[in-house]
């Protein structure tokens, strides 16, 4: 009989030492254990910041050898680009173009607005890649091509 009576107190032990446990527990720092574990934090993208910023590149031409293309993105939301048109059969006096306008931002996608129209590029740290007029990423053999860099 002694001997259920030490199991009955040591299960009486074990009991209270768990419920002290609990208790102690529960009281502790609120924060879940995962708020401060950054293998639990998920990263958000982010859209791009845009300050003033200037691109240049080539852009292709159907009836010349490439558009020289200098834009200028500026603090106030508008833009300059300046857009120069190469080649032998480009009349030189009147191959240089300037548009003005507006960008704003929707997701990583610069919009240039001027006239009515608009033009969408892509915006990657040093890049921006114009998309086609349905706003897809062009394809084909001169996709590459469709690229002003950061200057």
């Amino acid at each position: 009989m002694q001997g259920k009576t030490n199991q009955f107190k040591l299960m009486k032990l074990i009991c209270i030492i768990s419920f002290v446990v609990l208790i102690i527990s529960c009281n502790s720092d609120s924060s879940p254990i995962a708020a401060n574990d950054s293998a639990f934090k998920t990263e958000v993208p982010r859209t791009p910041v845009i300050k003033a910023e200037n691109y240049v590149g080539t852009l292709p031409c159907a009836d010349c050898e490439g558009i020289d293309v200098t834009l200028q993105l500026k603090n106030d939301s508008s833009y300059i680009m300046n857009s120069v048109y190469k080649g032998s059969k480009v009349d030189s006096s009147n191959n240089h173009f300037v548009d003005n306008g507006t960008w704003s931002v929707s997701g990583d996608t610069i919009i240039l607005s001027a006239k009515g129209n608009s033009t969408k590029y892509i915006k990657s740290n040093s890049t921006l890649t114009q998309l086609d007029g349905n706003g897809k990423v062009i394809t084909g053999p001169l996709a590459d091509n469709f690229v002003l860099h950061k200057k």
